[in-house]
């Protein structure tokens, strides 16, 4: 994270959905828990959840695989296992790709300046 990111928690979010909405903070907070619920299960159960424009979310599976000790490098066994794997969709890709470039600033060439040693360099020279 670089100094400027900021971290949006689940409070804050909810804040700004009432105020964005008009609605009570409790009706947006219990609607956010019955969404994060509804989608959680779906997803363990294997089905994947499509919000177009947003994202798709859906369970992935790893297979077992052999990997190293990084102390030691003794192989390890590792098992298959299950994961939540998140594919961000093409608007909102692009909303984040569009306020990167809004928000970075142009870099500007360097001055050019001369230095004592230079100055030096070049009367000897002549």
């Amino acid at each position: 994270m670089t100094a400027v990111e900021e971290l949006m928690n689940r409070a804050q979010l909810i804040d700004a959905v009432a105020a964005a909405t008009g609605l009570p903070r409790a009706q947006v907070e219990a609607t956010l828990s019955a969404t994060l619920t509804q989608v959680r299960g779906a997803v363990a159960s294997g089905d994947k959840v499509q919000l177009p424009g947003f994202g798709t979310f859906e369970r992935r599976e790893r297979g077992a695989r052999t990997a190293r000790n990084p102390s030691t490098g003794a192989p390890l066994q590792l098992a298959a296992t299950r994961t939540v794997g998140f594919k961000v969709g093409a608007t909102f890709k692009q909303e984040v790709a569009d306020s990167v470039t809004a928000k970075t600033p142009k870099k500007t060439p360097a001055k050019a300046t001369t230095s004592k040693t230079t100055a030096a360099k070049k009367a000897a020279k002549k």
